[in-house]
């Protein structure tokens, strides 16, 4: 074999490789150069062996999960016992949680959970749409073509986007502190009780919340008016919501809910209920000795004629705005789309 031509196929590859070598070396060192996202903690102490440093150690393992599922350009914070992350600046996240996270779980367990989050609480919170549904679906899943928020149980999640108000996030973060406190709390409740925070109002001291009207009553009325609402007995023993008149059924369930606040029973049913969930699992028993109803009809007759004379006084209420207030917008209705998909017809949003 000719030398020259023995040289080159003995060097050549080694050759090859090295100037492979040589150009990895610039992109390593360009990768690594790259800023990485911080991860912002509200705590400076050393860890400690007791549960105020197990959650928070807990908490950074959380942070650092999220933080890969996230574009770079997104924020995460720890303030235990909440992981927080999002496309918005830092300041803006940490305001989020100063000004709605901490007053909302300081009102709510005022008023009605005594047990504190013993694990991590994630919130994804998005300020645009896109960010919301793209997260949705890449890392969850989920189709929200008109959800302004979800909350996932088994990942002590919830994702929201807070265009829509601070009251999508006041409802999804209810769900996620009862189920440490009533974690068998039956559907129709959890639903309702959420869902009676997403429009609300802080006292004076803000140490209370209190729902207010929303447009979930039009999907009452008009349900009331067309005789599709169900007896109040059979949404509290059903347990559950109706897949094909879900958004009937969560707005019942936030009305039923105010009808006990409006009688100030509210608290004292949760606390009841939670305490004997065993041995009344729906609830119904224990709505009937609150509200001390003789029989069942009774209660669903006076319900219905409550929640006509409620929203009238409502109408008239004037709102003070020297107390905070929490809101959501309105949702398009599920129903159309809850009826294609269960007869295999196309069309209709989904909404929660």
């Amino acid at each position: 074999m000719d030398p020259h031509r023995k040289f080159v196929l003995i060097a050549g590859p080694i050759l090859l490789t090295g100037i492979c070598f040589v150009l990895t070396l610039g992109s390593v060192k360009d990768s690594r150069s790259a800023a990485p996202r911080q991860i912002s903690v509200d705590v400076v102490s050393p860890l400690q062996n007791d549960e105020r440093s197990r959650l928070r150690q807990a908490c950074e393992n959380v942070a650092q999960d999220i933080q890969v599922q996230l574009d770079r350009s997104n924020t995460v914070l720890i303030r235990p016992p909440f992981v927080l992350a999002g496309d918005m600046p830092e300041d803006v996240l940490d305001r989020l949680h100063r000004d709605v996270v901490q007053p909302t779980e300081r009102a709510l367990n005022v008023g009605f959970f005594d047990v504190n989050p013993t694990e991590p609480i994630t919130i994804v919170a998005f300020a645009k749409e896109a960010g919301f549904r793209d997260f949705a679906r890449r890392v969850d899943r989920r189709q929200p073509d008109s959800y302004y928020g979800y909350y996932l149980r088994s990942h002590r999640r919830l994702v929201v986007n807070v265009s829509t108000g601070a009251g999508t996030l006041a409802h999804e973060l209810t769900h996620a502190l009862a189920h440490f406190d009533f974690p068998n709390m039956p559907e129709w409740f959890d639903e309702g009780l959420a869902s009676v925070f997403e429009q609300s109002e802080f006292s004076d001291t803000s140490h209370r919340l209190t729902g207010t009207d929303n447009w979930r009553v039009h999907q009452v009325l008009r349900a009331l008016h067309d005789n599709r609402l169900r007896k109040t007995d059979e949404l509290v023993q059903g347990r559950s919501v109706r897949a094909n008149h879900e958004s009937i059924d969560y707005a019942h369930a936030r009305y039923v809910c105010l009808y006990l606040q409006d009688q100030q029973l509210l608290e004292p049913f949760y606390r009841k209920l939670r305490s004997r969930a065993e041995i009344d699992p729906s609830g119904w028993l224990t709505l009937r000795e609150v509200v001390a109803s003789e029989t069942v009809s009774d209660i669903d007759a006076d319900f219905r004629r409550w929640v006509v004379k409620y929203h009238k006084t409502q109408r008239q209420r004037t709102a003070r705005n020297d107390r905070q207030t929490l809101s959501m917008k309105p949702i398009e209705s599920t129903d159309s789309r809850a009826e294609a998909i269960a007869t295999n017809k196309p069309n209709g949003k989904a909404a929660k």
